[in-house]
């Protein structure tokens, strides 16, 4: 457990989502990489990060595919089985110990939030009035997915009832979530209620007691945004969530880690740790390019990118430019953001200074990272450290506080690290060749 009462530092974490399906709108699934892909993404995924802690949340798992049935969450998605297994369930538990193997955790997307009228227990959540109502008291379809009216649950008549500790017991008793340490929930909104009257605090307040209960159940929650309502989102349930930092952030302390870090004041950035509250990536370029987050995954591992693993150097770029950098930045205390027309400057504690308008991070004068290229140390593996350029690149790159003479450069991929050659470092610098889009794992520095 952290300091802040977490399983996982999600500084030192990759956090990341796995599409796996969708319902085809015709009773069936539309399958986009089953159980036993998913494994074989997983290993090569370890190997390409060399080794580091992930997590990846599993999108579409259950029913016929992602946004399906909710608020059940009770089947493994058939269509997903692995050839010689007797379910998709076998196979899904298969999955999630295979991949410890690979220095993976294998966990689950899901969503408290969503209610459809094809779900077994939407009768229950009727009766209950555990769902958002319009004024003349009737449950309202917010939103659609999958060509289905989706319902919002309202989280005040749904913890008072007993009816989110018995659908959550039972996801617990079906698979073995508990084990994970964690759970990412989807888009997890507070709800104005009408007729009768439940207001936005009455709802903020059920959400923590059922973020407090999936706790004391030993998992740590991760969801989607910053949740910031407020009393607009009365009439038209607008997405306030996103786009009112004026109001509290309120979650705080009860959800780690998001995956659109959007929404955060500067201010935040420096009272609130990223150990404490931090996560994915923000939209904004001038937060992205200055702050970075954790890589997504999911939006690698879809469609063509799926083809003779095409999605392998757009992974490898995201993860030299975008994770380790988050990673390195995290390692450091945030002590000042600057703001001027280019962008934003943050100071960090050990001389660190990381630009978004030249994408550029900086350690007492030393370029780490440039907008095409990147070196920087592996907090998991002592003496180590990864390179990478967008362009061939041949010559000295400053290496800061290295006493070593000579270092191991090998080439990342997908089934290991190559042994390229030896490269000489002198006067704190490192001389290096690199083909395009080409990572090198660097050993033997001290």
């Amino acid at each position: 457990m952290t300091e802040y009462g977490y399983n996982f530092d999600y500084t030192k974490t990759m956090m990341m989502k796995m599409y796996l399906a969708t319902p085809d709108r015709h009773g069936g699934s539309d399958v986009s990489i089953d159980f036993a892909r998913a494994l074989d993404i997983i290993r090569k995924t370890d190997a390409l990060t060399q080794g580091v802690h992930k997590i990846i949340y599993l999108v579409g798992w259950q029913y016929n595919g992602h946004d399906d049935r909710y608020p059940e969450f009770f089947e493994v998605n058939e269509a997903l089985k692995s050839p010689g297994d007797a379910s998709a369930r076998d196979s899904l538990l298969r999955l999630m110990e295979e991949a410890k193997k690979y220095n993976t955790t294998v966990s689950f997307h899901i969503n408290f939030t969503d209610a459809y009228a094809d779900s077994e227990l939407f009768g229950e959540y009727l009766a209950a009035g555990a769902l958002i109502r319009k004024p003349d008291g009737t449950p309202d379809p917010i939103e659609e997915y999958n060509g289905k009216p989706c319902y919002k649950v309202s989280f005040y008549e749904e913890w008072n009832s007993g009816l989110f500790r018995r659908r959550f017991d039972r996801f617990l008793e079906y698979l073995p979530v508990a084990e994970t340490g964690t759970v990412h929930v989807d888009n997890f909104q507070c709800y104005y209620n009408n007729a009768p009257e439940v207001d936005l605090a009455g709802e903020q307040e059920a959400r923590n007691q059922i973020l407090d209960y999936v706790r004391s159940r030993g998992l740590d929650v991760t969801s989607e945004f910053a949740y910031r309502e407020g009393p607009e989102g009365r009439d038209s349930y607008n997405h306030y969530c996103m786009g009112h930092p004026v109001y509290p952030i309120a979650t705080l302390g009860r959800i780690p880690a998001l995956w659109w870090f959007d929404n955060i004041r500067d201010d935040e950035y420096l009272e609130y740790p990223p150990q404490y509250f931090g996560g994915g990536i923000p939209h904004d370029p001038a937060f992205c390019d200055t702050f970075y987050g954790n890589i997504h995954g999911e939006h690698l591992w879809v469609g063509e990118n799926l083809r003779d693993d095409a999605w392998i150097p757009l992974f490898v770029r995201e993860f030299c430019m975008i994770q380790l950098p988050y990673f390195y930045l995290c390692a450091h205390r945030r002590e000042r953001i600057e703001n001027d027309a280019s962008g934003k400057t943050a100071y960090f504690s050990g001389g660190v200074v990381s630009r978004s308008s030249d994408k550029t991070i900086s350690e007492n004068g030393i370029v780490l990272k440039d907008g095409h290229s990147v070196l920087l140390p592996l907090f998991w593996r002592d003496g180590a450290q990864i390179f990478y350029s967008d362009t061939a690149y041949e010559g000295w790159r400053e290496i800061p506080g290295c006493a070593s003479s000579r270092a191991k450069v090998s080439r990342i991929t997908a089934s290991g690290a190559e042994a390229l050659y030896e490269a000489e470092i002198a006067d704190g610098k490192i001389r290096l060749r690199a083909e395009p889009g080409e990572a090198l794992l660097i050993e033997g520095l001290s």
